[in-house]
C-alpha cells in the first residue's frame, strides 16, 4: 500500500468521524446533563406523575407511579371506570373494565416487553451496557425543522426505538418504534415537549403519541410531578 493511499484512507476516515462528531455515549452523557445531571437522577428513588390523557374528545385522568429498580403502575379513568397496568419487577398485570375485564389478569409477552421498558426507572439508555441493551448513533436528522441527533436503542428483549435529541439542548424531542397492539405490529411516533423543572430536574410534560402516518392519536399532559413520594411495594403487586 502506497503512502499516498494510506494518507487518503486516513483522510476519508477522519471525514467520516467528523461528519458524525459525536458518539452514542457522549450524547447520552449530554442528555443526562441537560436533564439535571446523572447524580441527581440516580438519587431519585420514586416518582409520581398525575395528569390527563386526551383521545380526541375523550379525556382520561391518570396517575403514573414508579419506583426503583423497575416497578411501575399506571391508573387511568375513562367514563367512570378505572383501568390499571402494572409491573412489579417480575409480573405484569392489568385491569381493563372497559374491555369487560374487571379482574386482574397477567399481561401477554408483548405487553410485558413494553411495560418493562416503561418500568426501567432511568430509561433504557442509562447504563445500557450493564442492562444488556444496545445504543447506536445514526447521525444527524431533521425533526420538523429542528436539527437533532438520532440514536437507535435496542433493549435486551428486542424492542427497537429511534430516539431524537435536540442538537442544541440535547433533550429528547421525538421517539419512534414498533409495538404490537392487539397482536398486530404498529409503527408509533412520540413527540416530547414543554419541559419543566422540578427540584433541579427537567421533565417533558406534554407527549403526543400516534401511529406513524396518522394525525389522530393520544396527547398526554402531566400536571403534577412528585419526587421521592412514599410508595409501598404492594402498590405494584398483582392482587
Amino acid at each position: 500500500m502506497t503512502k499516498k493511499l494510506v494518507l487518503a484512507l486516513c483522510a476519508m476516515a477522519f471525514v467520516g468521524l467528523s461528519a458524525f462528531g459525536q458518539t452514542a455515549d457522549e450524547l447520552i452523557d449530554k442528555n443526562l446533563k441537560a436533564l439535571g445531571g446523572a447524580d441527581k437522577l440516580k438519587a431519585l428513588k420514586s416518582v409520581r406523575m398525575t395528569g390527563k390523557m386526551k383521545f380526541g374528545p375523550v379525556e382520561a385522568p391518570f396517575t403514573i407511579s414508579k419506583s426503583r429498580p423497575e416497578a411501575v403502575r399506571i391508573d387511568f379513568t375513562v367514563q367512570g371506570m378505572t383501568g390499571t397496568q402494572a409491573y412489579d419487577g417480575k409480573t405484569g398485570w392489568a385491569v381493563m373494565p372497559f374491555m369487560g375485564k374487571k379482574d386482574p389478569e397477567k399481561m401477554s409477552d408483548d405487553q410485558i416487553k413494553d411495560i418493562k421498558d416503561e418500568a426501567d426507572f432511568d430509561g433504557p439508555m442509562v447504563d445500557y451496557k450493564s442492562k444488556g441493551n444496545k445504543v447506536e448513533y445514526l447521525g444527524k436528522a431533521d425533526v420538523q425543522g429542528t436539527p437533532a441527533y438520532k440514536l437507535k436503542v435496542t433493549t435486551k428483549d428486542g424492542n427497537e426505538t429511534n430516539v431524537y435529541l435536540d442538537a442544541d439542548s440535547y433533550l429528547e424531542i421525538k421517539s419512534e418504534g414498533k409495538r404490537k397492539i392487539q397482536g398486530q405490529e404498529t409503527e408509533t411516533e412520540s413527540t416530547l415537549g414543554n419541559y419543566k423543572e422540578v427540584e433541579g430536574l427537567l421533565f417533558a410534560t406534554q407527549i403526543e403519541n400516534h401511529a406513524k402516518g396518522r394525525d389522530v392519536g393520544q396527547t398526554i399532559i402531566i400536571d403534577k410531578i412528585e419526587l421521592n413520594p412514599v410508595i409501598e411495594a404492594s402498590t405494584f403487586a398483582m392482587p
